[in-house]
């Protein structure tokens, strides 16, 4: 009788805990969350993470702070990530450097399998554009004369090692040809890049599409291809690369992830809130207004993404000769 008294008591405390930590789940979120975003305040990351946070508590019905912890190209916050306890109330946004740090610095280890993926909301492809006073005007003008002239182009969009960078060797690799076919000119981004090709300095720039709309209005830029699977609604005669024969599709990203641990019910819980703020009208319109692009994915699949895009990164960070494995 001892015996089985022993395994009654047992049987019960353990749907005794069962039932807690059921309950504990049933009040996420009981108290406010905290939102890490690598990059600082003011900037696009930033402004896409304020505003996913804010259309996340009116959804989750608790306070959402946003914490900036700048550094090391995103790596001190995807570490502190990382690090943060596995129960929901700590979210961070990740970034294409996350796909890009490791294969640079050896001394970063941190990759996109150090964490449990929530959402994709966010992707913007690069650009092929063209200074309205360079030699070719077309894109197959410009494939041609650098066939034809290599080193001889000038081109920019970020330095050396960026995002956009990348782009230009993945697109270089893609048409089969060195990736020193064209000679990158660092620059601080876009703002600088576009100065310079007005000035001159440079022959083409890599960036964001919508970041050429103001040269392209004034006809001294020329969008020639965008590096995507679909064209942009905002540049219809602008084709794809793909159009053009070369399977490349490539661009600055943003996505949410949580610690490695997080119970299943509670990022069922935050992916819910996540995909209610991507398909509100006011996120849609923010997003417009700034020219990102807005893209979701859930779970494995931005998990796969993130494998995919680590993966094509890091062969072409590889073929610029920046590896530092």
């Amino acid at each position: 009788m001892k015996i089985k008294g022993l395994i009654a008591g047992l049987a019960l405390a353990t749907v005794s805990v069962m039932s807690v930590g059921a309950a504990q789940a049933d009040e996420y979120p009981s108290r406010s969350i905290t939102m890490i975003c690598a990059w600082g305040a003011g900037g696009g990351s930033d402004a896409v993470a304020r505003m996913i946070a804010g259309l996340m508590e009116k959804d989750l019905g608790q306070p959402i702070k946003v914490v900036n912890q700048t550094g090391g190209g995103g790596t001190i916050a995807f570490s502190s990530l990382s690090r943060a306890k596995p129960d929901g109330y700590t979210i961070g946004q990740v970034t294409a450097e996350l796909a890009m740090n490791h294969w640079q610095n050896p001394a970063v280890q941190i990759t996109y399998k150090d964490f449990e993926p929530l959402a994709l909301v966010n992707v913007d492809p690069a650009s092929v554009t063209i200074s309205a006073t360079a030699p070719f005007k077309t894109y197959d003008e410009f494939v041609e004369y650098i066939k034809a002239n290599p080193g001889k182009v000038r081109a920019s969009a970020t330095a050396v090692g960026g995002i956009w960078h990348i782009a230009m060797g993945q697109w270089l690799t893609g048409l089969g040809l060195p990736v020193n076919a064209i000679k990158w000119i660092p620059t601080s981004g876009a703002g600088e890049t576009y100065k310079e090709m007005a000035a001159g300095g440079i022959d083409a720039g890599f960036n964001q599409l919508s970041e050429g709309s103001t040269m392209y209005q004034a006809g001294k830029a020329i969008p020639v291809a965008v590096m995507a699977d679909e064209r942009d609604p905002k540049y219809p005669d602008v084709p794809t690369l793909k159009e053009k024969g070369i399977d490349v599709s490539i661009g600055t990203w943003r996505g949410f992830c949580v610690p490695k641990g997080t119970p299943q019910d509670v990022k069922d819980k935050i992916n819910a809130a996540i995909k209610k703020a991507v398909n509100d009208p006011q996120f849609v319109q923010f997003m417009n207004d700034r020219g990102f692009g807005i893209q979701y994915l859930e779970g494995q699949d931005f998990y796969k993404f993130m494998e995919k895009s680590d993966a094509d990164l890091g062969a072409s960070i590889e073929a610029l000769g920046l590896a530092r494995k």
